[in-house]
């Protein structure tokens, strides 16, 4: 039996039923003594007109034994329910702090590690694991804005000399190989593209991005930016799909619309396979921007991606509350959303 609750239940009937059939128990042998052992022939005092006659004879002392037993088994079915409605009740009640600190625990995420659990009534015992659980939180939350306010800061520190950087080679690119000039150009270029990911990141999950929301045509957006990925789906032997009906709009910051997009279609090219489709359409009350690719069968190299691109996405889009993001796979097929509510 899974749930905690009704195990508390069952053991709070056994031990009632434990406690019942050990009284009918005593009673059967006490009642048995005192009819076949004890004599009954006795006067009670200040009733002279009451007499217990004599002893009864061995059937007599079955029947009324068995008739104890037949009441005792007849009481026990009603005895069971009401013990275990009664077991689960209590059992539910005093669970009761732990379903609200789930409940409350599921609502923090890693932009709101400041909020705190807080039991309006519960137990000292329950009252010790909400003032452990709100430490934790703490030095997560502690751990968590040093951890990213140091990201920021190194990508922050980082982007001044690779610019530096990118410049004296273009200034040597006369005096040095051209081959080598244009590598090195590309290396330059990869890491600053990473540095400045990694300051998007830690701005984003900061909470501290500024966002300009306004209605934005989702269809023209998209169409604008596939005509470059266009480009490098034909340059890998794929085909780009654009399937968008009607207009729709949206509303949304254009500028990190335009990075969403980047990363997921990036991300796309880079792992899958075959055709690429982007749909945009009106789903109910919903707009949806779905892209949707084969998975390649042959592992990606490590060195082909940084892996920020959906930890970005996700920490763009937490900070848009009417905009949701899910990816999911479905066989070999990879599923990435954009929706609008």
């Amino acid at each position: 039996m899974k749930s905690l609750r009704w195990r508390v239940a069952v053991w709070f009937t056994v031990s009632l039923l434990a406690v019942m059939f050990t009284f009918v128990g005593v009673t059967y042998t006490h009642l048995l003594y005192e009819l076949r052992d004890e004599g009954m022939e006795r006067l009670q005092p200040g009733h002279e007109r009451w007499r217990l006659h004599g002893s009864y004879d061995k059937s007599e002392v079955d029947d009324i034994t068995e008739e104890l037993w037949h009441l005792a088994l007849l009481y026990a079915a009603p005895v069971i329910a009401l013990a275990l409605g009664a077991g689960y009740y209590l059992a539910k009640r005093s669970f009761q702090p732990v379903v609200e600190m789930n409940r409350q625990l599921q609502a923090i995420g890693a932009h709101s590690l400041d909020q705190r659990v807080d039991l309006k009534q519960a137990d000292e015992e329950f009252r010790a694991i909400e003032n452990n659980v709100n430490a934790l939180l703490a030095r997560l939350d502690a751990s968590f804005r040093q951890l990213t306010e140091f990201s920021a800061r190194v990508a922050h520190e980082l982007r001044m000399p690779l610019t530096l950087l990118r410049l004296q080679v273009e200034e040597a690119a006369g005096r040095i190989e051209p081959a080598l000039a244009e590598s090195l150009q590309d290396e330059l270029s990869r890491l600053s593209e990473y540095v400045d990911q990694c300051l998007l990141l830690a701005t984003a999950e900061q909470g501290r991005l500024t966002l300009d929301i306004k209605p934005v045509p989702l269809r023209a957006l998209v169409t604008e930016m596939i005509e470059i990925y266009e480009l490098l789906a034909r340059a890998g032997n794929r085909e780009l799909h654009v399937v968008a009906v009607e207009e729709v709009i949206v509303p949304t910051d254009v500028r990190t619309l335009r990075q969403i997009l980047h990363n997921l279609l990036t991300n796309a090219l880079r792992h899958g396979t075959g055709p690429l489709t982007v749909t945009v359409a009106r789903e109910g009350a919903e707009t949806v921007c779905r892209i949707e690719n084969t998975i390649a069968a042959r592992p990606v190299s490590a060195d082909k991606g940084t892996g920020l691109g959906l930890r970005i996405v996700r920490a763009i889009v937490a900070l848009q509350p009417q905009l949701a993001f899910t990816a999911q796979r479905s066989g070999t097929q990879h599923v990435a959303e954009l929706r609008w509510r």
